[in-house]
C-alpha cells in the first residue's frame, strides 16, 4: 500500500495555488459572459468623440454622483474640461451644465464596459473596483487609471484584487494607504501613487443638527456580510428585555433577500411597545430619534453616524467567509476597530448577551473634531484636495 504525505507547508501552498486558479477561471468566465452578452445586444453603440487628451470620470450608477460631484464641480470651477460617463440614465451628473463639462449616458453596465474597454483618454477616474480583473479591462489608449475610493471604510470588504491594477488611488485614511502598500508587497504588483484625499461625499452630505435621541438605532446590512442572520433575534431580545427603546431599520434589500428572517422578526417582535420598525425612505427621523447606532463592523454607517451626526456607535463583529475578499490577504483587522475604541464599542456575535452593557458604555462617549481628523483625511474639504491631486496627475501625463 502506498501512502501519500503532503507536509503542512506544501499543503498550504497547494491550497493557495488551487484557490488562485479557481479565482482566475471565475474572472475569465465572467469577462467572457459580458463580452458575449454585449454581442447579442441590439442597441445602438454610443458614439463619443476621441477623448485622448481629456480627464474622464466613469460612474456605474447614480448613487456615485455624490462622490464625484465635489471633484467635478471644483475642476469645472477652475475652467478645466471634464467628461463624465455613466451607466445610469438617472444619474444627476447628466444634468450639470457648463462649457467645460460634458456628460454621456453609455447604456447599461454591459454596454458601458464594452465602450470603456476601448476608451481613449489621458486620465480615467472611477469608483469601480477590480480593473483588469473581470470584465472591465485597461484600455491601451488610456494613459492613467485612478480609483477614487467612495467610502471611509477600510478595504477589507472589497473583492480580491480590487485596486491592484490602478495607477493611483485617492484614499480616505492612513489605514487604506497602509493596507494597499501591504498588498502590493504581498502580491509583488507595481507600486501605485497613493494620495491623502478624504471621503469626497462628506463635502455634500446633508446632516441636520445633532439631536440627542433616546432610542437605539439598529441598522444591519443584508446578505452574508451581516451579523443579523446569526444573532439578530437574540440581540433584539436582550435589548428589549433590558428596557431599551429600539428602532429597527434593516437595509431595504433585507425585506427581499432575507425575507424569511424578516418575517420571523415581525412575528415575534412587531407588537412590542419599545420597538419601532422603520421602513421609510429617509433615515433622518430614525437618526434624530436615536442616541446610539448598532450596525455591522464593515458598514460605512459606522463612519457616517460618528462623523456627520456626532453620535456613538456599537459595531457587531462576526466570523464571515472572507476568502473572496481582500480581508483574507491582509495582516491586520479592519481599522474600524481603532475608530470604535474612540467613538463607541464592539460586541462579538458569539457574546451578544453583552450588547446592552456595551451600548450603555458607548452612550457616554463624545465624538469630537479631533477624533474625526484622526481617522479621515480632509474632512468636508476633500473635493478641492482631490481636484488638486487629479490635476497633478493630469499634468504629469502631458
Amino acid at each position: 500500500m502506498t501512502i501519500l504525505y503532503i507536509d503542512p507547508g506544501s499543503g498550504a501552498l497547494l491550497i493557495s495555488a488551487l484557490a488562485g486558479l479557481g479565482f482566475t477561471l471565475l474572472y475569465f468566465l465572467k469577462g467572457l459572459f459580458y463580452k458575449v452578452s454585449y454581442l447579442f445586444l441590439k442597441k445602438e453603440k454610443v458614439h463619443v468623440k476621441d477623448l485622448s487628451n481629456e480627464i474622464v470620470f466613469f460612474s456605474e450608477g447614480k448613487n456615485y454622483w455624490k462622490v464625484f460631484q465635489p471633484v467635478v464641480e471644483e475642476l469645472v470651477g477652475r475652467k478645466q474640461k471634464v467628461v463624465y460617463l455613466t451607466a445610469d440614465k438617472q444619474d444627476a451628473g447628466l444634468a450639470l451644465s457648463s462649457e467645460y463639462y460634458s456628460a454621456h449616458y453609455l447604456g447599461d453596465i454591459r454596454q458601458s464596459i464594452y465602450f470603456l474597454n476601448r476608451l481613449k483618454a489621458r486620465l480615467c477616474i472611477m469608483t469601480t473596483p477590480q480593473l483588469d480583473v473581470i470584465a472591465l479591462r485597461r484600455s491601451r489608449n488610456v494613459k492613467h487609471y485612478s480609483h477614487l475610493i467612495h467610502s471611509p471604510t477600510d478595504i477589507h470588504a472589497y473583492k480580491k484584487f480590487a485596486f491592484d491594477y490602478f495607477d493611483s488611488v485617492l484614499c480616505s485614511s492612513t489605514a487604506q494607504i497602509s493596507n494597499l502598500r501591504f498588498l502590493e508587497q504581498e502580491r509583488n504588483t507595481k507600486p501605485k501613487q497613493l494620495f491623502e484625499t478624504g471621503c469626497t461625499y462628506y463635502d455634500v452630505f446633508k446632516a441636520g443638527d445633532v439631536v440627542a435621541g433616546e432610542s437605539i438605532l439598529l441598522a444591519p446590512t443584508w446578505g452574508d456580510r451581516t451579523f443579523f442572520k446569526s444573532c439578530g433575534k437574540q440581540m433584539l431580545r436582550y435589548l428589549l428585555e433590558a428596557g431599551h427603546k429600539v428602532i429597527l431599520r434593516p437595509h431595504p434589500q433585507s425585506w427581499i433577500s432575507d425575507k424569511p428572517l424578516m418575517n420571523e422578526i415581525l412575528a415575534e417582535f412587531e407588537a412590542h411597545p419599545n420597538l419601532t420598525i422603520d421602513r421609510s425612505v429617509s433615515s433622518e427621523k430614525a437618526i434624530s430619534s436615536s442616541n446610539v447606532l448598532i450596525c455591522d463592523i464593515t458598514s460605512g454607517m459606522v463612519y457616517d453616524m460618528a462623523f456627520m451626526h456626532r453620535k456613538p456607535v456599537v459595531a457587531v463583529e462576526f466570523d464571515w467567509a472572507d476568502g473572496g475578499y481582500e480581508a483574507s490577504d491582509l495582516a491586520r483587522a479592519t481599522s474600524a476597530r481603532d475608530l470604535l475604541q474612540d467613538i463607541g464599542g464592539i460586541v462579538h456575535a458569539t457574546n451578544i448577551e453583552a450588547v446592552s452593557e456595551t451600548v450603555n458604555l458607548a452612550a457616554k462617549k463624545t465624538v469630537t473634531q479631533e477624533i474625526i481628523d484622526k481617522h479621515i483625511f480632509n474632512f468636508r474639504k476633500s473635493g478641492k484636495i482631490a481636484a488638486d491631486q487629479v490635476m497633478s496627475i493630469y499634468n504629469q501625463l502631458a
